[in-house]
């Protein structure tokens, strides 16, 4: 160090806090293994884009099924908020406390029917539904110009001639409101023909047969709100595609993001077990992406030294 100090005409002291000071280091942004890649956030990105209306742990599971991007609902939530993209979720109201009919264990256990109204060309006409409590599908439907018993009975004996058939061994508990079309003595007729026991919600408590009110709603805000009803013809064929939609690839989050009819055929488990195999590919990648970065990095940084 002295010889240096003569050679340089600086002072030892000073060379000595020279070589104590530590050189700042660049500051190097290396992705982490558990990181997503740049293109697995474009495809989110560009796949939000065409689902606006989707929320993003529905998003995610589609995404996984189609094999466009096997993420984590959290990292497509960073994702979509960091690109502005994410739609912000409001928990509905509801009477605390209240928690209706105790959840059916299997299939064609719970069935629930009721009617909604549909405006059509300045009156209204009726949409009428079966739907299996547990898995949400829909087993039968008609748009009807009357509200009667009649109109009911004809639905719920399509949904039992499809699905119970003469001989089953299951005998649904159906669940309904206490409209006038459900206490009649013909309806009372379809019910013992198939067996069926009948169970009416309490009086103002609508809660108790929420999963079909639920079904009204959704159908009603993602499709009829939104279409154009030329004809009830048109109308009907319209409605039908979006329920044949709904029953078999609209991902539903009671169900753990399954379409209805996954759980009616028995695939739930199949698709579950799927996702996980297809997360574990997605983690695997993106390890290897990162190491590849901290290799690309490492050999630029010889080549600068």
């Amino acid at each position: 160090m002295k010889k240096l100090s003569e050679i340089m005409n600086i002072h030892v002291q000073k060379l000595i806090e020279w070589s104590r000071e530590k050189v700042p280091k660049e500051k190097l942004n290396i992705p982490k293994s558990h990181w997503s890649t740049p293109e697995e956030r474009k495809a989110v990105i560009e796949f939000k884009r065409e689902n606006m209306t989707v929320g993003y742990v529905r998003l995610t599971w589609m995404m996984v099924d189609r094999n466009i991007a096997y993420l984590s609902p959290s990292s497509v939530y960073r994702i979509l908020v960091s690109a502005a993209l994410n739609n912000k979720w409001t928990k509905p109201a509801g009477e605390p406390g209240k928690k209706g009919f105790d959840q059916p264990e299997r299939v064609h256990e719970h069935w629930h029917t009721d009617i909604s109204y549909i405006n059509f060309h300045d009156t209204f006409v009726y949409l009428v539904c079966v739907l299996d409590g547990f898995s949400r599908a829909v087993l039968a439907w008609d748009i009807r110009v009357k509200m009667e018993s009649f109109d009911v009975q004809i639905v719920l004996w399509r949904a039992c001639e499809k699905w119970l058939g003469p001989e089953s061994p299951v005998s649904p508990r159906l669940i309904t409101d206490n409209g006038s079309q459900f206490l009649t003595s013909e309806f009372k007729d379809v019910l013992r023909t198939f067996t069926l026991s009948h169970v009416k919600t309490s009086v103002n408590h609508p809660q108790s047969n929420g999963k079909i009110e639920r079904f009204h709603g959704t159908v009603k805000s993602e499709k009829i709100r939104q279409m154009p009803k030329f004809t009830l013809e048109q109308t009907k064929e319209e409605i039908g595609e979006w329920i044949r939609h709904y029953n078999y690839e609209r991902l539903h989050s009671a169900l753990g993001y399954v379409a209805p009819m996954d759980v009616i055929e028995d695939r739930r488990d199949s698709i579950l077990s799927a996702r996980k195999q297809k997360l574990i590919v997605g983690k695997q990648k993106r390890k290897e992406y990162s190491l590849h970065a901290h290799q690309n990095i490492e050999l630029k940084e010889t080549v600068k030294t």
